[in-house]
């Protein structure tokens, strides 16, 4: 007989059930946390020829891996063409439901092998599609079926046969069964009489009109890196050269990848790293150059970059995404030599090997035409790129104005001190390891965090609940530069800055936030550097911290050291003999370097007057527009008009500022002149 269990058993069986749903729960948060971390991605399956005695032959195949792993991977690809299929003006399957496919497609035969649950395994020959994916998915939809069924199995009570019973358990994982079932079901639904009133159209008559389409089958590769490589073009030129639809941010991965390529067919992406980036302390041949260019492309991990760190840098993931930092500055901002002494003032000039590289791939002019556009296009494939390293991708338009056209033409050379030598120089006082930790390491972590601190339309975005004021990225950024030399509050200090970027260059690592906030927030460094409760680090913080630069209030150099002023009265001799030979003790600056840091200031003071004078463009037409609003609301109210004396003093306070506004492009003119003798 059957008897009961005791109340111990019972508490016992209870108490394995609240551990397993424990248990359960938090393998779910790790979970959630891992697919947050891979900013909502999936890892690539790795693809290579498929072995016979040892040998490589055409075919393609996978490494082994789980059916869960594989299924996840084909419903994320499903689940992201089709939000972005959501961007079209029309409905992609209706237009095949009534039209057909007229494009021709690409496939690639490829094996996927997998093992159950039970650890057998199995393998599974299929056609992947390679071109036009929101096609073939459209073409799914039209049958019925998912792509993950077609790769792990479908279950067989979607398929079931005439006088079959449906089996919740039974999988169908054979092609030519699964085929041989959908055209059984579809031609018998096709030649079924019609009931009487029936309005829609069946799935048999809009299946058939997609059941032919154009199609190029690939059997595989030798070298399946080559085939990646040339599918992967071909699928990048119909966006870009043709009629398909193209994000801004897909736009210029294209463009990246169509980079990187460039580089790898003139043997030159292992070189410019190790010179520029590695500085020399590696061959070029020690490198991983397929790894490099997943690790640059988000198809694999940034580990291949280890050789690259600089010296003494531990392989971190925030030193490791630095590093990827540094060679997709280098690589879209190749150094150009020196100009030769002897070459003549209009001569093709010499431009290396590598920009013309990066010209080529991105179809640009030549060297010495106006790079203005061509530094905004490269700015924007080069945001494009860093963002795929942060979990948070925000508008490309964010990091606009960070390269200057001058850096554009001649290059960017990473510098060699890592993120820790950078931190302990600027705790040390050095202004030009902060300007160089800013700008060319710490703006991505500042563009791309839970709570952005630049943003593309500073403030603009959210409406009412705007944070901050509006300006330009690049003012945001010269703020913060000029922070360190000139705050702007009296607690703003060094240890507030080191503390605030050693925050920000550490919250991709972050697992949790602060005040209920997206992990990566977190507290706003005090002038001491310790994080102050309840003052969260946001737009709102850093504008108020380092406001808007509206002109130059001194004359200094970006490190922060005061430049003698050339319209100082001299001074006289008699008076000033101590200061006089002060100055004589000093260490002679060689004109050469004298040039060089001038040259280094232009481009930052070509940036301040530019958003000076935007900055009163904007004041000039909103006093305009409050001008005609007075008169309107005047002629409303039938108020008399100003009095003569108060309409001559405006009148006269406004033509003193226009002269001034002629005179500022009289000196604007001469300045242009002077640069082209630079």
């Amino acid at each position: 007989m059957k008897q009961d269990a005791s109340a111990a058993e019972k508490d016992a069986a209870v108490k394995a059930v609240e551990a397993a749903e424990q248990m359960r729960e938090r393998l779910a948060a790790d979970c959630r946390e891992a697919v947050a971390s891979l900013s909502d991605r999936r890892p690539l399956p790795q693809v290579e020829a498929a072995q016979e005695d040892g040998v490589a032959r055409t075919a393609l195949t996978t490494e082994v891996m789980t059916v869960e792993l594989a299924a996840s991977v084909q419903r994320f690809a499903v689940r992201k063409l089709r939000d972005r299929g959501r961007m079209r003006p029309y409905s992609l399957t209706e237009a095949f439901a009534h039209e057909g496919q007229r494009e021709p497609t690409v496939a690639v035969l490829q094996q996927t092998r997998m093992s159950d649950p039970d650890g057998s395994r199995f393998a599974a020959w299929r056609l992947m599609q390679v071109t036009g994916n929101n096609r073939a998915d459209a073409r799914l939809q039209l049958f019925g079926i998912e792509s993950e069924q077609l790769l792990t199995g479908v279950p067989q009570p979607l398929l079931v046969r005439e006088g079959e019973k449906p089996d919740r358990n039974l999988l169908l994982r054979g092609l030519p069964e699964i085929l041989r079932r959908i055209s059984a079901r579809l031609n018998a639904e096709l030649i079924e009489p019609s009931a009487p009133g029936e309005a829609s159209e069946r799935r048999a008559h809009r299946a058939e009109r997609i059941a032919q389409v154009p199609a190029r089958v690939v059997v595989g590769a030798a070298s399946p890196t080559r085939l990646e490589a040339s599918l992967r073009d071909l699928n990048i030129h119909d966006h870009l050269r043709g009629q398909l639809h193209f994000e801004d941010g897909d736009r210029s991965l294209g463009l990246w990848t169509l980079v990187l390529t460039a580089y790898q067919e003139a043997n030159q992406l292992t070189v410019l790293l190790a010179s520029e980036a590695a500085k020399g302390r590696v061959e070029a041949s020690d490198l991983d150059e397929p790894g490099i260019v997943d690790a640059l492309v988000g198809a694999g991990p940034l580990d291949p970059l280890e050789p690259l760190l600089p010296e003494e840098a531990e392989p971190t993931s925030a030193n490791l995404r630095d590093t990827a930092i540094r060679c997709t500055t280098v690589l879209m901002f190749p150094p150009v030599p020196p100009r030769p002494e002897d070459l003549p003032p209009r001569a093709w000039m010499p431009t290396g090997r590598n920009w013309p590289v990066v010209r080529g791939a991105l179809q640009e002019a030549p060297w010495s035409s106006k790079a203005g556009k061509r530094a905004e296009r490269r700015t924007e494939v080069w945001a494009a790129a860093i963002a795929q390293h942060f979990v948070h991708q925000r508008n490309l338009a964010s990091m606009g104005g960070l390269f200057t056209a001058e850096e554009a033409q001649f290059g960017v050379s990473p510098d060699a001190r890592s993120l820790k030598e950078l931190l302990s120089a600027c705790e040390a006082g050095d202004g030009d390891a902060w300007r160089v930790l800013v700008r060319r390491h710490l703006v991505p972590g500042l563009v791309n965090a839970p709570e952005p601190f630049i943003t593309a339309g500073q403030g603009s975005e959210t409406s009412a609940d705007r944070k901050g004021v509006r300006r330009t990225p690049s003012n945001a950024v010269l703020a913060l530069v000029r922070a360190f030399a000139e705050p702007a509050h009296d607690m703003v200090t060094h240890e507030l800055l080191v503390a605030f970027a050693s925050a920000v260059l550490a919250a991709p690592e972050a697992t949790e936030g602060v005040g209920g906030k997206a992990p990566g927030t977190f507290w706003a460094p005090g002038s001491d550097g310790q994080p102050q409760v309840d003052m969260l680090a946001d737009k709102g913080w850093y504008d108020l911290m380092f406001p808007k630069v509206a002109g130059v209030r001194s004359v200094r150099d970006e490190s922060g050291s005061e430049l003698p002023d050339e319209n100082q009265e001299p001074v006289d001799q008699d008076e000033e003999e101590g200061e006089q030979s002060a100055r004589t003790d000093q260490e002679f600056v060689d004109p050469a370097i004298r040039t060089a840091q001038l040259r280094a200031q232009l481009g930052q003071q070509i940036e301040v007057i530019r958003d000076y004078i935007n900055a009163t463009h904007a004041q000039t037409v909103r006093l305009a527009d409050l001008i005609e609003d007075a008169i309107k609301a005047r002629g409303e109210a039938g108020i008399a008009p100003e009095p003569a004396e108060v309409q001559r003093a405006h009148a006269k306070t406004m033509a003193e500022s226009r002269m001034k506004t002629s005179k500022i492009s009289e000196r604007l003119g001469d300045a242009m002149g002077a640069v082209m003798d630079l």
